[in-house]
């Protein structure tokens, strides 16, 4: 298993490569970043440490990624004080493309996570590029979403996170929809009232703020290179797991031309299904307006790389 991590400087990239390595699942791992310095101060640090986790660890330009089972991108605009990822979508799509070229050029069949922001249109963006367009091989991630629905239910509910089961769909920002019929304590239905509802989904605005407004800058690393392990492991082990992922959908839940958060089934190829679950009328409303939000950056990916869906 050859993994490269496009964007390996970055607290996102980096984070990733080291959580790859500390969970064994690649036996190479490729790192790639335009900032030369901060590119081997990462991979000198981390050499020691595949090293004594019998793994190879290169640090390498776009050429070296012929053999890539799995591109983790983390590459994109420099993060700043912004009210909505969707700000970084003009200046983070050239860098997408770009990497894209790349991908198509020497590694064709790699299955690409996609972790830049504003994720949803990315993820879009690569799968048009994409020579042959197979939508199981554009992996959007956005599984933090997920993760922090679980973390504040459980506060909640004052039980540990890890009892508890339920989904977020919809945009990787502040449309996201929280699918609160599907929040389960060890498989038991959870029925919040709406006075905590609203409390929930009030969070996530919160968090973005906070991260896009300290000094040193900061993006949810951790998290994401968690997350980002357990979709590798998913893929790698082909354990055909249900995962929240960011897909391109072709007719799923009467939509098409756009690629958001559903839940998927993951294995080998990368995206094998889109799970079709039943919504409660509220989440149905809110699918609906996220795909109002959502539609003009599809639109505006299309018109800025010339293709068509």
């Amino acid at each position: 298993m050859k993994i490269a991590v496009i964007g390996a400087a970055g607290t996102l990239g980096s984070c990733a490569a080291y959580t790859l390595v500390s969970k064994k699942l690649a036996d190479q791992i490729l790192m790639i970043d335009p900032f030369e310095g901060a590119l081997t101060t990462h991979w000198l640090d981390l050499d020691t440490v595949a090293a004594n986790q019998g793994i190879e660890v290169i640090k390498g330009n776009y050429e070296d990624l012929g053999g890539t089972d799995i591109v983790v991108m983390t590459a994109g605009a420099p993060s700043g004080a912004v009210k909505s990822r969707s700000e970084f979508l003009p200046a983070s799509l050239p860098i997408v493309k770009a990497a894209a070229d790349k991908i198509n050029q020497y590694c064709p069949r790699a299955i690409v996570i996609m972790e830049t922001n504003p994720v949803d249109p990315m993820n879009y963006a690569m799968y048009l590029m994409s020579a042959d367009r197979d939508r199981r091989r554009y992996v959007g991630y956005s599984l933090n979403d997920t993760l922090r629905l679980r973390m504040w239910a459980a506060r909640k509910l004052g039980v540990n996170a890890t009892k508890v089961q339920g989904i977020v769909m919809g945009e990787h920002g502040g449309s996201q929809v929280m699918i609160f019929s599907s929040l389960r304590v060890d498989g038991k239905p959870v029925n919040f009232d709406e006075a905590t509802k609203k409390n929930i989904r009030e969070q996530p605005p919160i968090m973005l703020n906070t991260f896009e407004t300290l000094v040193p800058r900061r993006t949810a690393g951790w998290t994401s290179a968690y997350g980002t392990s357990i979709v590798v492991e998913a893929i790698k082990n082909n354990t055909q797991a249900m995962i929240p992922c960011n897909t391109v959908l072709k007719g799923e839940y009467g939509l098409k031309d756009i690629s958001l958060t559903v839940p998927v089934i993951l294995g080998k190829e990368g995206i094998e299904k889109v799970q079709i679950i039943k919504l409660a009328a509220d989440e149905e409303a809110g699918m609906e307006n996220t795909v109002k939000v959502l539609t003009p950056y599809m639109r505006f990916v299309e018109e800025k790389l010339g293709l068509k869906p």
